[in-house]
C-alpha cells in the first residue's frame, strides 16, 4: 500500500483533514486512478460540504471499481446532499444489489425515499436497516419517522420508545414521540416527551416550537407564549413561532401585542396567509375593521377558498352593518363547522315549496336559536302567500332545535303553525320526513333583511303557562325589586365575554344596590362560584335557584316575574330580550356582530341596553354604568 495513502488514511481517522486532503491528492498526483484515494477524497470533500467535488471524485473511484458496495453508497450520499435524490436511490440500490445485507444502504435509501416523499418505500427500507442492526437507535427513530408520516401512528410510537431504550437521551426521539402522540390526541404524554427532547438539549428549537404548538392547542397559551419566544430568539426567522406566538397572545386577549408578531411572519413570507387570517381576527378584536378587512381580503386572494377568512370578513360587515355584502359571505360558516346529516337534504333559498315540507334546524348555540327564532313566523307568512299564488299546497315547515329549549318553543310553534322537534329527531323516511332544509342563521339572508328591516317586535316568546305556575311565588327575598343577573354562559375558546370566576368582584357594586334581590339566573353554577356568592357581604339578597331549573321555560317563567335583566352576552340575554324584559347587556370590547359597532340601543330588543367595555378585559366600567342607571330607577 502506498505509504503516502495510509498517512492520508490515518489523518483522516484522526480527524485532521487538511493533512489527509494533502496526502490524497499527494497520492493521486502519483497515481490519477488510485480508487481508494479518489474515493476517501471525494468522502472527506462530502464531509467538508464540498458536495459537487465529493460525487466528482467517488463517481470517478465508481467507474474504475463499480462492484464495490461502500462506493456505490458514499456516491449515493453525495448525490443526496446534492438534492439529486433520484441519483441517490438508484446508487443505494446498486449497493444492495452488491450487498443485500448492508445496513447502512437501507439506512440510507430509506433517508432518500423519506426526503423524496415516497415514506411507504422509506418504511420498507428502514425496516430492513432495524432487522439487519437492531440496537441501532437512529434505524428505530427514523422508522417512526416514516411510519408517523404514512398515518400509522401507533407503530411509529412503539418504534420510537424503542429507539430511547437503545438511547435514552436521544432528544430527536423524543420529539418525534411527542409529535406521534399529538396526531392520537394523547397531548399530555405528548408534552413530556417534548420537555425530554429539551432536557437532553435545551437549543431545540423544533421541540420548543412543538412543545409551545402543543400547550397553546390545550389552552395554556401563558406557557406557550415563552416557549415561542425562546425559539424566536434562537431562530429569529422562523415565520411559523412568530405566528404561533401571535395566536397565543392573541387567545390571551392580548391583541395588540399580536398584530406585531403576524405582521413579522407576513414579513418573512408574504404569502402566508394563516397569518393574514389571523392578524385579520386581531384587528377586528382591536376595533381596526377597515384594516381587518384589508387582511382577509389579502388571505383570501392567497387561498380563495380559506373559508374563516370569508367568515370573519362576513362578521366584520354584518358588525358594520353592511348586510348586503355580510349576509351572503355569513354563508361560509357552512364550510367551516361540522356538516351534519340532514345539510344532505336540498337548500331551500326562498322558493315557493309547493306542497314541501321545509326543515329549519337551528346549528349554533342556544341562544341563537331565541335571537333568530322570531324568523320563523316571517317564513310561514311568506310560504302561505307564495302557496295562495300558486294555488299548490298550504306550507309544512318543521324547526329543530336544541332539547332545551323545546318546552319553551312549544307554545309558540303552535302559534307559527311549524312543527317542533328536537335535535336529532328529525324524521328521514314517510311522509313526515322533509324534502328542503334550510340552517336557522339563514333566514335573514333568505328573508333579504338589512339593518333597517330586524323583525324587532318583541316579546315574541313567552312562559309556558305550566311553568309560570311552577314559579309563582317562589323566588325569595323581600325587597322592593327583584333583577335577574347572569355573567357567565356556554365557555368557548377565547371566549372574551364571561366574566370569569377571579372577576367576579366587578359585580359588587349591583350586589351593593339597595331595595334589590339579585336573581342568578345561571342553571350551571360550579362550586367555587357558590361558595363565592354565599360568603358574598350581600349573600342574604343574592339568591341562587340553579338547583331547580330544568330548562329554558324555566329561566322563561322566572324571567317574566322580575323587574329587569342584567346580562353578559349569553342565550340568558336573550331569552330576557324575547320576553321584552328591561334589559342590561354587557358586552366586551369586541362585541357579537349582532350588537355591531357602537350604540347603546339594541336593533333586536327594545326593551335592551348595550353597555360596552371602554377596554379589553376589563368589566369594572361596564358594572358601574348599569349600576348607576339601575340606582336611577
Amino acid at each position: 500500500m502506498h505509504p503516502v495513502f495510509v498517512r492520508a488514511w490515518t489523518a483522516h481517522r484522526d480527524g485532521r483533514l487538511d493533512d489527509a486532503e494533502r496526502d490524497y491528492r499527494a497520492t493521486l498526483e502519483v497515481d490519477p486512478g488510485h480508487v481508494d484515494a479518489l474515493h476517501l477524497l471525494g468522502v472527506l470533500r462530502h464531509q467538508q460540504g464540498q458536495h459537487a467535488e465529493a460525487a466528482d471524485l467517488v463517481r470517478r473511484a465508481v467507474d474504475l471499481r463499480p462492484n464495490d458496495a461502500a462506493l456505490q453508497l458514499n456516491l449515493g450520499n453525495a448525490l443526496k446532499a446534492l438534492g439529486q435524490l433520484d441519483g441517490a436511490i438508484e446508487r443505494f440500490r446498486n449497493a444492495l444489489t452488491l450487498a443485500p445485507t448492508f445496513p447502512m444502504a437501507h439506512y440510507n435509501l430509506g433517508n432518500a425515499y423519506a426526503a423524496a416523499g415516497r415514506h411507504e418505500d422509506a418504511v420498507d427500507a428502514f425496516r430492513r436497516s432495524v432487522d439487519l442492526q437492531p440496537q441501532d437507535a437512529s434505524s428505530h427513530n427514523n422508522l417512526g419517522n416514516a411510519l408517523h408520516a404514512t398515518g400509522q401512528h401507533e407503530a411509529a410510537v412503539e418504534a420510537f420508545e424503542r429507539a430511547l431504550q437503545l438511547r435514552p437521551g436521544h432528544a430527536g426521539a423524543h420529539n418525534n414521540l411527542g409529535m406521534a402522540l399529538n396526531a392520537l390526541d394523547r397531548s399530555e404524554d405528548a408534552i413530556v416527551h417534548f420537555r425530554e427532547a429539551l432536557a437532553a438539549e435545551p437549543r431545540f428549537v423544533a421541540a420548543q416550537f412543538n412543545l409551545a404548538n402543543t400547550l397553546a392547542a390545550t389552552g395554556r397559551n401563558a406557557e406557550a407564549v415563552g416557549l415561542f419566544e425562546a425559539a424566536i430568539v434562537l431562530q429569529p426567522q422562523l415565520s411559523p413561532a412568530l405566528f404561533g406566538l401571535g395566536n397565543a397572545l392573541a387567545a390571551l386577549h392580548r391583541h395588540d401585542e399580536a398584530v406585531r408578531y403576524f405582521e413579522r411572519a407576513i414579513g418573512l413570507d408574504p404569502k402566508f396567509a394563516l397569518a393574514w387570517l389571523s392578524l385579520g381576527i386581531s384587528q377586528h378584536a382591536l376595533l381596526s375593521y377597515e384594516a381587518a378587512l384589508r387582511a382577509f381580503e389579502q388571505a383570501l386572494r392567497l387561498r380563495p377558498d380559506l373559508g374563516p377568512a370569508h367568515l370573519n370578513r362576513a362578521m366584520v360587515w354584518l358588525t358594520l352593518g353592511n348586510f348586503a355584502k355580510g349576509l351572503p359571505e355569513y354563508e361560509w360558516r357552512l364550510e367551516t363547522v361540522q356538516r351534519r346529516a340532514v345539510h344532505a337534504l336540498p337548500r331551500w333559498h326562498g322558493e315557493a315549496l309547493e306542497g314541501r315540507t321545509l326543515l329549519i334546524h337551528a346549528e349554533q348555540g342556544l341562544g341563537d336559536t331565541l335571537n333568530f327564532a322570531r324568523f320563523i313566523p316571517l317564513v310561514f307568512e311568506r310560504a302561505a302567500q307564495d302557496a295562495q299564488a300558486t294555488q299548490s299546497a298550504p306550507p309544512r315547515i318543521m324547526l329543530e332545535v336544541q332539547p332545551a329549549l323545546l318546552p319553551l318553543l312549544e307554545p309558540a310553534a303552535g302559534q307559527w303553525r311549524v312543527t317542533l322537534v328536537a335535535t336529532g329527531d328529525v324524521p328521514n323516511a314517510g311522509r313526515q320526513a322533509p324534502d328542503v332544509q334550510c340552517p336557522l342563521l339563514s333566514l335573514p339572508l333568505v328573508l333579504g333583511m338589512t339593518v333597517d328591516t330586524i323583525p324587532a317586535r318583541t316579546p315574541y316568546l313567552a312562559a309556558p303557562a305550566a311553568y309560570r305556575r311552577k314559579w309563582r311565588g317562589s323566588l325569595g327575598g323581600q325587597s322592593k325589586r327583584k333583577i335577574g343577573i347572569a355573567w357567565s354562559g356556554r365557555i368557548q375558546r377565547s371566549e372574551n365575554r364571561t366574566i370569569a370566576l377571579d372577576q367576579l368582584a366587578a359585580l359588587d357594586p349591583l350586589f351593593a344596590l339597595p331595595g334589590i334581590d339579585w336573581i342568578v339566573l345561571q342553571p350551571d353554577l360550579s362550586d367555587a362560584e357558590r361558595a363565592v356568592l354565599d360568603a358574598h357581604p350581600h349573600a342574604s339578597r343574592i339568591h341562587r335557584v340553579d338547583d331547580r331549573i330544568e330548562n329554558f321555560a324555566d329561566t322563561a317563567a322566572i324571567a317574566e316575574r322580575l323587574d329587569a335583566v342584567v346580562s353578559i352576552d349569553t342565550s340568558i340575554a336573550h331569552l330576557a330580550g324575547a320576553l321584552r324584559r328591561p334589559l342590561w347587556i354587557m358586552l366586551p370590547y369586541s362585541a357579537d356582530w349582532r350588537w355591531f359597532a357602537e350604540g347603546s340601543d339594541c336593533p333586536w330588543y327594545p326593551a335592551a341596553r348595550l353597555v360596552r367595555q371602554r377596554q379589553p378585559g376589563v368589566w369594572k366600567d361596564v358594572v358601574d354604568e348599569v349600576a348607576r342607571e339601575i340606582a336611577r330607577g
